[in-house]
């Protein structure tokens, strides 16, 4: 399979999704769209699904993203983004004990964890 062959790209959601290469933006729309193949991964690997897995696990293999390729065997079923604040689950990173305060910019938040600050030289079990 060629960098250069042109390959069916499937927009998952309902929405218009964004991807740049060579720094030129592109609009993806809902459904299916052509694009060359080295483009098309990047455009799926800048649409990941907010909110799964996390940073220890390896992405590559475990990532879901909003964009399917068809001809290498991507999941093209609809699904819609999550509203999570960034691409992994807190909850499996830190438990539940988390609090997180969204920013102004997209994607930007804040984390504060709900515990008291631990007492110097104590270290839980």
């Amino acid at each position: 399979m060629s960098n250069l062959e042109i390959v069916t790209v499937v927009n998952r959601t309902s929405k218009m999704l964004k991807g740049t290469w060579n720094g030129r933006p592109y609009d993806i729309k809902p459904g299916e769209s052509h694009f060359p193949r080295l483009e098309a991964i990047a455009f799926r690997y800048q649409n990941p699904i907010m909110g799964r897995g996390t940073p220890m696990e390896d992405w590559n293999s475990k990532s879901e993203y909003l964009i399917g390729i068809k001809e290498l065997g991507d999941d093209i079923s609809p699904i819609e983004q999550s509203d999570a604040v960034q691409r992994w689950d807190m909850e499996l990173v830190n438990g539940r004990n988390v609090e997180i305060v969204r920013g102004r910019a997209p994607y930007s938040a804040e984390v504060r964890s709900t515990l008291p600050p631990a007492e110097p030289g104590f270290v839980k079990p």
